[in-house]
């Protein structure tokens, strides 16, 4: 369900350049609307343990409407950044990072995934900051997310990101972590 407050722009302010740990450049954006074909890329390249570890089941080929609803944010409830390499048309999505705030109220979960050849080397530390410190200045309050036990960089990625962690009281396969603003 979208807020009913007023549209909110393309938050082009917000775009960076980033290097990974290991020296290599890559940039950070807000995520549009024609960003869907290279959003479909990035899930289906994803091998299947990412994808399990960032959807929370195994699936092969994303739904049109997943997608829509990936690409489509008002930035303000919801919102996404992309991490990419390469220039148009052969950019690549290498990572992404996203908050839904709750329908109650000023609380968001959040989610992140990275290419598999891009994990361990920054750039998902790099979305997450950037996505919680965008989240901060649209009143977000509580961020919160669930992480399977055995994803252990997820889970040093939260802990870096200053997060709380605990078991899910309703599920032991499941990890949550937690911020306040």
């Amino acid at each position: 369900m979208k807020s009913e407050t007023q549209p909110v722009a393309y938050p082009a302010q917000w775009e960076r350049t980033a290097t990974t740990r290991d020296g290599v450049s890559f940039r950070v954006r807000p995520i549009r609307p024609d960003d869907e074909s290279l959003e479909h890329q990035f899930i289906v390249r994803l091998s299947p343990e990412s994808r399990y570890k960032r959807m929370m089941y195994a699936m092969k080929e994303p739904s049109p409407d997943l997608l829509h609803r990936f690409v489509h944010v008002d930035y303000k409830r919801d919102m996404a950044f992309v991490a990419l390499i390469g220039e148009a048309p052969d950019e690549e999505i290498i990572g992404v990072a996203r908050y839904a705030q709750d329908i109650t109220g000023p609380n968001c979960e959040f989610a992140v995934a990275v290419a598999d050849a891009w994990q361990a080397r920054g750039v998902g530390a790099t979305l997450t900051h950037l996505l919680f410190e965008y989240a901060h200045t649209q009143g977000i309050g509580r961020i919160y997310g669930d992480i399977l036990v055995d994803n252990s960089q997820m889970i040093d990625l939260v802990h870096w990101l200053g997060m709380k962690t605990r078991i899910c009281p309703e599920d032991s396969h499941l990890i949550e972590a937690s911020r306040a603003p």
